[in-house]
């Protein structure tokens, strides 16, 4: 199994967090992984976290990424919900401790598997900090 753990979740937001997991889990799971739903349970973090863009702000970051492919640069929501709904991966759990710190746990069924930055995004979301990611 493959594993994000990460750090500084706030406890007002864990519980968040985990709702927001579970429902990726179990819907990708069962086939019926809907935007509309994540973006509803997700709530303010759709428009807090990610960008959306007008079509001249997304032609620069392009422009930027395509002179620094290594730059990081925002998600909007419709394309970090596109690489979770493509990503082969099996999420399993997310273990949360009251300190803020903890880990989702994944089983890949595809080397390299694609949609492991979107779920370090996740983590992001909620104000986490992820500190170690062993899958592939």
């Amino acid at each position: 199994m493959s594993e994000i753990k990460f750090k500084e979740i706030k406890n007002s937001e864990g519980s968040l967090l985990r709702a927001a997991f579970e429902y990726i889990a179990q819907s990708k799971s069962d086939g019926s992984f809907d935007e509309a739903k994540l973006r509803e349970i997700m709530g303010d973090k759709v428009n807090s976290h990610f960008v959306n863009p007008t079509k001249e702000e997304a032609d620069e970051m392009l422009a930027k990424w395509k002179s620094n492919p290594n730059i990081e640069l925002p998600w909007d929501f419709g394309s970090w919900f596109d690489a979770l709904e493509s990503a082969e991966l099996e999420f399993k759990s997310i273990e949360i401790d009251a300190d803020g710190s903890g880990q989702i746990v994944f089983e890949q069924l595809a080397w390299p598997s694609g949609g492991i930055d979107a779920t370090t995004e996740l983590v992001k979301a909620f104000g986490g900090v992820v500190i170690s990611n062993n899958a592939i």
